[in-house]
């Protein structure tokens, strides 16, 4: 018997063990098996020393079906901003509260490669800096939900358009944030990361010029008179921080 025969038999006899203590038939346990794979649960080892192995999960594919489910229930823009703002402006504080070294030079590792991105022309991956920052608060629910957030946002509105928001202002925004969480200031880098996504907000919703607006069309920008303040955010500058929200450079 060949030693890639043998593994194969043995791995048959691992899962007829498994079946039989289970007490399904081969069928159960292969759709169960092909399950568990295609959720990235555990995989099929072939070899000397193969078999069925657990893995640990991704959060990616999870947050893709949420992702999808928010978008099959046509969650609108303005609901997709409010839940980030009121999820993001607690992860950086919470990151300027808890930063160690390894972490700052992470952030400081991304930056570099974020610029290097910003000069090549790349948008693909301007929303990593917010799931970093949701990551780097050790918290797994934060994480989740800040992945889930940013892809919507990605397949709502996958270009920024350059007229709009440049690509070098996203990256200054995200250095500025990343500074304030560095400095552990975290009611600093908690107005910086409310006025980027008020900012991006209304880089995306704002008309280009000359393109008329149906009556009734539209919304207004975050923070307009027409809209209610938001509910838990506070809107008091930190210190050091202009009053005005228009006095912060557009941030990404």
């Amino acid at each position: 018997m060949t030693p890639a025969s043998l593994s194969s038999a043995q791995s048959a006899a691992q899962g007829d063990l498994s079946r039989l203590r289970y007490g399904v038939s081969r069928a159960v346990f292969r759709e169960a098996v092909r399950l568990l794979e295609h959720h990235g649960l555990a995989e099929m080892r072939r070899g000397l020393h193969g078999g069925l192995f657990i893995r640990q999960p991704d959060p990616q594919p999870v947050a893709k079906a949420m992702a999808v489910y928010l978008d099959f229930e046509k969650v609108e823009p303005c609901q997709l901003e409010d839940a980030r703002l009121a999820i993001e402006v607690f992860c950086v504080e919470r990151v300027a509260a808890r930063m160690s070294e390894d972490e700052v030079a992470e952030i400081r590792a991304f930056l570099t490669a974020e610029a290097v991105q910003v000069a090549s022309g790349e948008t693909q991956s301007l929303h990593d800096f917010h799931v970093l920052v949701a990551r780097l608060t050790a918290n797994p629910a934060l994480h989740l939900f800040v992945q889930t957030l940013t892809d919507l946002t990605q397949r709502q509105n996958p270009v920024l358009e350059r007229n709009r928001i440049s690509l070098d202002d996203i990256h200054a925004a995200h250095a500025k944030i990343a500074e304030a969480i560095i400095a552990r200031d975290g009611a600093l880098a908690r107005h910086r990361m409310m006025t980027h996504l008020e900012k991006v907000s209304q880089a995306v919703t704002r008309r280009p010029p000359g393109r008329p607006t149906a009556r009734g069309e539209g919304r207004p920008a975050l923070g307009g008179a027409e809209r209610p303040a938001r509910r838990g955010v506070e809107r008091r500058a930190p210190r050091g921080e202009p009053a005005k929200a228009a006095a912060e450079p557009v941030v990404g």
